[in-house]
């Protein structure tokens, strides 16, 4: 199934994969009151108005980059006036990365009154809490979407691809540009949908190139202590390359162990590693690829990128993808705050955002956004590979940008029930 959305967002990539377009860097969150919508206050004062209330729900632990990047925006936006002088009044909800907790967060976002949800990252927020968004009639832009729920229900519409797709266009990249053969795979395989999202996204590159993994081990769980089986086993095997979905230290952990045996084969991973803080801690013999989500944020010739870091830099927050997705969550938001008439409520937040029939874009997206009117949202399926080359501790952009309609991509699902 396409989302109704995608012929448009198609028609326009062209122009957007130019990076010529661009949109003001402002961000505001609307609120459960009863003011006036409308245009930005034109008195350059700081809001002092209602505050227009809004909420997130993130796994600080593994993804504080993103709600920070929102309230970076946010911040700026309020010290040049809010909505009609409203300042934005935003709270991230810490998930824990635990079913119950998240929860429980979400009834708090829902009891404050916010009318959208914007910038959450977190590693089970839409498989706990989509039916929630749904009953609740509340829209969430995720700033991380992770889980397979982001990506198959109405009521959330990340900025990201995720990493369903992150794996198919590791692998494509990998096996045809790069011309790996033998590609072998260690996975989490998480719980059933998400296992089952990996498996679609790997069919699906085995569809559109005729190749097949050469192994792969679905043993890993999150956090393991140890991965010298894994590695012992992966040595094993004739493999000209590596996938790995795993994230954080967790990657940085299996590489270590990587050198210790005397690995130093190419490693695909999933953007959650682009950062600089994974190049200066990956201390690896071999090179890392991964795809990123959007222009690479170290090109700050480009003039979203160099906006974002600026704004990045001046509120202190680090500069990786996750805070580029919560940047663009915000920026999103607030071209459709400021398209409502009338009163802004969650209710008329909810009707604008699945009401767009344009898309928004940005000159450090490599895809314009769109929420509509879906059973299931997936706007953004693109990526710029790019390389960390051994003992550089620098990425390298390598281009170009790959699209997923163009290379075959299979728009995630969730198993029927679940």
């Amino acid at each position: 199934m396409v989302p109704p959305n995608r012929e448009a967002t198609h028609m326009h990539k062209s122009r957007i994969l130019m990076l010529a377009a661009s949109i003001a860097v402002v961000s505001a969150l609307a609120g459960c009151t009863s003011g006036g919508g409308g245009s930005p206050s034109e008195s350059g004062e700081p809001a002092t108005g209602d505050p227009i209330v809004v909420g997130a729900l993130s796994g600080l632990t593994f993804f504080p980059e993103a709600p920070q990047a929102v309230q970076a925006v946010f911040d700026d936006y309020n010290a040049a006036g809010g909505l009609e002088g409203r300042p934005i009044e935003y709270t991230v909800y810490d998930d824990k990365t635990d079913p119950a907790a998240s929860a429980t967060a979400a009834q708090d976002a829902l009891s404050s009154g916010a009318v959208a949800l914007v910038g959450g990252s977190s590693l089970l927020d839409c498989a706990v809490n989509h039916t929630t968004w749904e009953d609740n009639g509340i829209v969430s832009i995720q700033g991380t979407g992770v889980d397979p729920y982001c990506f198959a229900t109405p009521n959330i519409a990340p900025t990201n691809t995720g990493p369903f797709f992150d794996t198919f266009a590791s692998l494509y990249y990998g096996s045809e540009t790069l011309g790996f053969e033998n590609i072998c795979a260690v996975m989490v395989p998480d719980e059933a949908a998400s296992k089952a999202a990996y498996e679609q996204a790997i069919a699906a590159w085995g569809d559109a190139t005729g190749k097949e993994l050469a192994y792969l081990d679905t043993s890993l769980v999150r956090g393991q202590a140890s991965y010298a089986g894994n590695v012992s086993n992966l040595k094993s095997q004739d493999c000209d390359a590596i996938f790995m979905n795993e994230v954080g230290d967790a990657v940085v952990a299996l590489l270590g162990e990587a050198s210790n045996q005397g690995i130093t084969l190419p490693f695909l991973v999933l953007t959650s590693c682009y950062s600089d803080q994974f190049a200066a801690s990956a201390a690896y013999g071999g090179d890392i690829y991964l795809p990123a989500e959007w222009a690479p944020y170290g090109d700050t010739s480009i003039e979203g990128v160099e906006e974002w870091a600026q704004t990045m830099d001046a509120h202190g927050v680090p500069k990786t993808s996750f805070s580029q997705g919560g940047y663009l969550a915000a920026e999103y938001f607030i071209d459709i705050l400021e398209s409502i008439d009338g009163d802004i409520t969650r209710d008329s937040f909810t009707a604008a955002a699945k009401g767009m029939s344009e898309e928004i874009p940005s000159p450090m997206a490599q895809a314009p956004y769109i929420f509509g009117d879906a059973d299931f949202h997936q706007p953004n399926n693109t990526a710029y590979p790019v390389v960390l080359r051994a003992g550089t501790g620098t990425w390298e952009s390598l281009g170009p940008v790959m699209e997923g309609e163009e290379l075959g991509w299979v728009y995630t699902t969730v198993p029927a029930g679940s």
